[in-house]
């Protein structure tokens, strides 16, 4: 097996394009959903509005962004 000095591979994604793929993929799951929703656009529209569904956005990825930076800070175990 490997020695406990080795890091891990996957470590060489940057917190940049962590954060980029991450609001990429979230925008196209969106759209996707919003696409093969069962309700037409007029009832989805009545149910959120704009602002509300920003914003919650915003706040999840900030969320994400706030869980990723404190793990980096956390030592090896």
């Amino acid at each position: 097996m490997g020695s406990e000095n080795e890091k891990c591979s996957c470590s060489s994604l940057g917190f940049k394009e962590l954060v980029i793929g991450g609001v990429v993929g979230g925008a196209i799951g969106a759209s996707i959903a919003l696409l093969f929703a069962p309700k037409s656009g007029a009832e989805i529209r009545k149910d959120f509005s704009v602002k509300e569904f920003v914003d919650n956005g915003v706040g999840k990825v900030k969320q994400a962004t706030t869980s990723l930076l404190n793990k980096d800070n956390e030592p090896y175990s």
